[in-house]
This record gives C-alpha cells, structure tokens and sequence, in this order.
C-alpha cells in the first residue's frame, strides 16, 4: 500500500512539474535575416512551432523577401499569421510594421480567440457556417446588425488609417452574426510615416492592455476582473465582460460591454484583407515580470520555451476563397467559402510537452519500486 502511495505522488508531481512549468521568461524574436529570400518563414527555429499561416486564396502570400536594411516578412492577400496557441499574460509583443497605404484591411490584433469555435449561418454569404478568421469580414451591417461591420471575430486591434491609428474591440451582439465591434482614432506621433516602417508595442498583463507606436504611448485599455460566456455562441469561450479605452492623457474614448476579448491567454494575430504588409523585428517576451524585464532589456535564460498552453479549444480551420473582395469596401456579393474544421486537437508543442510528462511519469515510477526492493 505505501509503495502504491509513493507512485501516486510521484505521478502527481511529476505532471505537475512537466504540464505547468513556472512561468519562467521566454522570449521568441526574429529578425528573418539568417533566411533567403522566397524561404517560409515559419520553418525558421524562432517561429516554428509557435505561428501558423492561414490563408483564403491561392494568390495570399507569407514569406521572406529583401527589404532594404535586411530581410522581411510580407503577408499579402487574406492572410493571417496567429500564435498556435493562447500567450499566457503577461507579456510583451511588438513588430516593425509597414503598410502600403493607409487602411483598416491590415490589423495587429491581442486577446484573440482562436477562429473555428465560433461559427454562424451567414445568409449574405451563400449560407455557409461563417468562420471568423482575423482576416475575415464579419458580415454585421450585412445581415442587418446595427452599425457598421469590420475585420475580425475577436481580439482587439490595430491599423492605420487616413486620420490617425485606429484601435477597434470586436464585441458580442444580439442581432445579426452577433460578432460586433467598437471603435475609436487616435492622432498619429510625428514620427509615423505611411510607407516606412512603424514599430508597434503591445504589454499586457490581462488588467491593462498598452499600445505604443515608435516608442511613444497612445491608447491603453482597462479590462475588468469579470468574464462572460455568450451561450448563443455554443462553444463555452470566456471573455471580458468590459473594456474601457483612454487615449494617452486618460481620457477615456471607449467603454465596452460584452466583449470579444478572449480571458484566459491571448491569441496574437497579423491580418491582411486583399492587403499587403511587411513585417520586421517580430517578438514577444511573455512570463512573470516580462514587461518590466523586457523595459530593463534582461535577456532570459531560456528563448525557445513552448507557451504555457491554456487552449479551451486548438482547432485548424482552411478557408478557400473563389470570388474576390473589394480592398477596401464591405463586400456587395457573398463570398463562396469551403470551411474544413479539425476540432479537438493539440498544438505541435502541447504534444511535445505531454510525451515529456509520460515519460517522466514511467522514469518516477519504476523507481518508486525499485529503491525500496534494494533496501530490503
């Protein structure tokens, strides 16, 4: 009997040990320039294994090309690269960004919800079971919602436009595909430059989301300690039940209800709409205490660590598109899309994490029995 309690706790602590690690600092960054140009950048070692691509047409693009100091990524047609899964608060995620011209068809977007467990019957959309992928329109003024429609199923995000950067909440609403969204402007800092590179930075620590722009603040949102769950979305996927935006002296320009902010962990995503992007500098620094070490620029021992994985779902969504959609308009015909939905399955690194842990498991035990055995 004691033998068989050694084991128990030797199976407890050593999942306990392997499944939750501490939040240890991590940091994954690329700079793409140790790869050629036409190479997929996420089969880069800093990349691989934490983004996925996703893309609606055959002509959407992710990969390496030569910018002008360096190599870049570009993102080009309905693409969205997302982290595989959820980035535990709290952490930091910044990018050089360049866009074309000024638009609300390219967003970087934080506290998303992984796209496939929301899905609505979209009547201006050939009746297809919609899918809210980050480059996805989300068809609200369309099926006759109350106010215009936007990018994106979740998360909140960011793009450039003609009169300054635009911070938009996608929310939950009753009427239409009841995927919404809230937005305001904010002036541009002196130094943005539409057609240069822009860097973004984004801390979070799931109280206050910041967002900086050439390393000058200009918005951050509050999020409240409540969550909610919308049961007419079926899928048991908890949000913040608020979010209030100030701009950089704290004057408040948005209060939210009923958000599509994701609560537990955040999904990070760079979208594009018929757009293209280039993308420089890619990081995000994440565990206990990151965005203070990322401030005093601490290097952390381990760069390559899987995210703590809090995923309620990891499904893998391939969307095909045969009729393209204005740039930079809402869509005045319905889009034809196959949707192909594999639900219930684990990121590449979760796999990684899970094998480690059974392995431990069989090493503690085994000894469990042995040891005593040689003491007799």
């Amino acid at each position: 009997m004691k033998k068989i309690f050694t084991v128990i706790i030797c199976l407890f602590l050593s999942v306990c040990m392997t499944v939750f690690p501490a939040a240890a600092l991590t940091l994954i960054e690329e700079n793409f320039d140790s790869a050629y140009p036409g190479d997929d950048p996420l089969t880069l070692d800093a990349l691989y294994g934490y983004f996925e691509w996703l893309n609606a047409t055959p002509d959407s693009a992710c990969d390496v090309m030569k910018g002008d100091g360096g190599n870049v990524m570009r993102l080009s047609g309905y693409s969205d690269l997302r982290t595989m899964d959820y980035i535990p608060a709290e952490y930091v995620f910044s990018l050089s960004i360049k866009v074309q011209k000024p638009t609300n068809m390219v967003n970087v977007f934080v506290r998303g919800e992984m796209p496939g467990a929301l899905q609505k019957k979209n009547p201006r959309n050939n009746g297809i079971m919609q899918v809210f992928n980050y480059f996805e329109w989300d068809w609200y003024a369309e099926n006759n919602g109350k106010g215009g429609s936007g990018v994106g199923g979740s998360g909140i995000s960011i793009s450039f436009r003609d009169n300054g950067i635009t911070l938009t909440v996608k929310k939950y609403a009753e009427d239409s595909l009841t995927v919404a969204s809230d937005g305001c402007t904010v002036g541009y800092p002196e130094s943005v430059v539409i057609g240069e590179y822009t860097d973004v930075k984004i801390t979070d620590d799931a109280k206050r989301i910041s967002i900086y722009v050439n390393g000058e603040l200009i918005a951050y949102a509050e999020l409240s300690d409540e969550s909610t769950v919308y049961e007419s979305d079926g899928t048991n996927v908890r949000y913040y039940k608020n979010a209030k935006v100030f701009d950089k002296d704290g004057a408040q320009l948005l209060d939210v209800e009923n958000t599509r902010l994701h609560y537990n962990g955040s999904q990070l995503a760079i979208a594009t709409r018929n757009e293209t992007a280039y993308v420089d500098n890619l990081k995000i620094y994440f565990g206990d205490g990151a965005i203070e070490a990322a401030e005093k620029g601490v290097i952390p021992e381990t760069t390559t660590a899987a995210p703590d994985t809090v995923t309620e779902t990891d499904i893998i969504t391939e969307t095909e598109t045969e009729t393209e959609i204005s740039q930079t308009e809402p869509p005045d015909t319905a889009e034809e899309t196959k949707a192909e939905e594999q639900k219930g399955g684990v990121s590449k690194k979760t796999v990684i994490i899970l094998i480690a842990a059974a392995a431990d498991v069989v090493i503690i035990a085994v000894l469990a029995l042995v040891i005593p055995k040689k003491k007799k």
